[in-house]
């Protein structure tokens, strides 16, 4: 995690992820649960493992935006990477650049989410609109009411609601794991549970 004010990256987390035995039994459950979406986030699961409550209401609402939601994954990969690129949270950007294929994303639109600056020469306008919405709210929390129309036209009232409840939560899994310093999992010394095998997209 690199801090805003210095540009340092943060070498030692703020709080260590917990050991996989130390992990309660509801949060091992709900990650062999979600054996489908992949491995590579250990270290989130075990700093989530401080307040298991927490972590299990977080996993839930996880799990429902990924497989019960009915937003187009595109739309949501793509709010994700932008909010990640933002945030500069690079442990879930790198993580939702996995992603990226299976929603129809290109190499050179991961790219294009990490520029300054959006091209409307390289993004369809319905692609665009969902970028402009993750910019928007990490800048003012808030969206003008063109935009909202823009979307309203192509977006379901429950699809607009989920979009910015995935901005949301991409937001706080970025603000907490930057201030927090949690490493990606090659950088730690946590060992994996030995039942689950994946875990939810942040």
């Amino acid at each position: 995690m690199v801090t805003p004010e210095h540009g340092v990256r943060m070498v030692t987390p703020r709080i260590p992820p917990l050991p996989a035995e130390e992990w309660p039994p509801v949060l091992r459950d709900l990650l062999g649960a979600s054996s489908q979406d992949g491995a590579g986030r250990v270290n989130l699961f075990g700093t989530l493992a401080h307040h298991p409550p927490l972590a299990e209401a977080w996993l839930r609402l996880a799990q429902v935006l990924t497989h019960q939601g009915t937003l187009a994954m595109r739309d949501r990969e793509l709010a994700i990477l932008r909010t990640s690129h933002r945030l500069r949270c690079d442990f879930v950007r790198a993580r939702h650049e996995e992603h990226a294929r299976p929603a129809g994303l290109t190499t050179a639109d991961v790219a294009a989410t990490a520029s300054p600056a959006l091209s409307p020469h390289h993004w369809h306008p319905a692609d665009l609109a969902v970028l402009r919405t993750a910019d928007l709210l990490a800048d003012h929390a808030e969206l003008p009411e063109a935009l909202w129309q823009e979307l309203a036209e192509r977006l379901r009232a429950e699809q607009l609601v989920e979009l910015l409840l995935v901005i949301g939560q991409c937001a706080m899994v970025c603000m907490t794991l930057n201030t927090l310093g949690t490493p990606p999992d090659a950088t730690s010394t946590t060992p994996s549970p030995t039942s689950p095998k994946g875990c939810l997209p942040a």
